[in-house]
């Protein structure tokens, strides 16, 4: 069975696909936040000192983290064409990054600030892998 043709699907499937991409967006943009409070967290929890460069690497272990954590639910909630969601969050997530990048230029090092940047990538490939991609490959 094929997909079924866009005149044929009913007004309340539409919005029911609508719905899921909103919910999809707002849960990948809630994860980020999330996920890094609970790295925080764990770092607390685990005695790591505050400040230098190894806290700065686990702190960008946990933006890696949020950033698949939010791709992969971004990809997973959404109802239809998927990639395209990861692509739009590819683009939301890198506006973002890029201004982010902007506002702490001065406040972290440089390697810090690029890697949180040149990671975004992966980090959305990652999450759409995780989602799409295995599916894929295995059929």
């Amino acid at each position: 069975m094929g997909p079924v043709p866009l005149e044929r699907v009913s007004m309340q499937n539409r919005v029911i696909v609508v719905l899921r991409s909103v919910a999809a967006l707002v849960l990948a943009f809630l994860a980020i936040p999330l996920v890094n409070v609970a790295g925080g967290e764990l770092a607390a929890l685990l005695g790591l000192p505050r400040g230098g460069d190894a806290r700065l690497a686990y702190d960008l272990l946990w933006v890696c983290l949020a950033g698949v954590a939010g791709s992969a639910l971004m990809v997973g909630i959404a109802a239809v064409a998927k990639t395209a969601h990861a692509w739009a969050l590819f683009a939301l997530y890198l506006a973002l990054d890029v201004y982010a990048t902007g506002m702490a230029w001065d406040d972290f090092p440089r390697w810090f600030t690029l890697a949180c940047l040149l990671t975004l990538p992966v980090q959305v490939w990652l999450g759409w892998w995780l989602v799409v991609g295995r599916r894929v490959r295995s059929k």
